[in-house]
């Protein structure tokens, strides 16, 4: 499984990936830790938040939870990324 690790602090912009919940929620707390507002992308689709990072270690998903407990990126800021998404950049 693949766990998308996004960071944003100033204009800085880290993506990483990571193979399991638990070695992203570790990476992304240290990014944290740093000052970054984080997020982790997971397999199923659904972005965890910092304060949502307990449900990737407890095993519990997306679909167990309120659509608005789990924060669905809409950031602005956010370029959009080549081949991702709707946002995706033009071809």
């Amino acid at each position: 499984m693949t766990f998308i690790i996004e960071a944003i602090k100033d204009d800085h912009h880290i993506t990483d990936i990571r193979g399991s919940g638990i070695d992203a929620v570790i990476l992304a707390r240290k990014l944290a830790a740093d000052g970054f507002a984080v997020s982790i992308l997971s397999p199923t689709g659904a972005h965890y938040s910092a304060d949502k990072f307990n449900l990737l270690l407890t095993g519990k998903n997306a679909s167990s939870q309120a659509p608005a407990e789990i924060e669905r990126r809409t950031d602005s800021r956010v370029s959009p990324r080549p081949g991702r998404g709707p946002n995706a950049w033009p071809r």
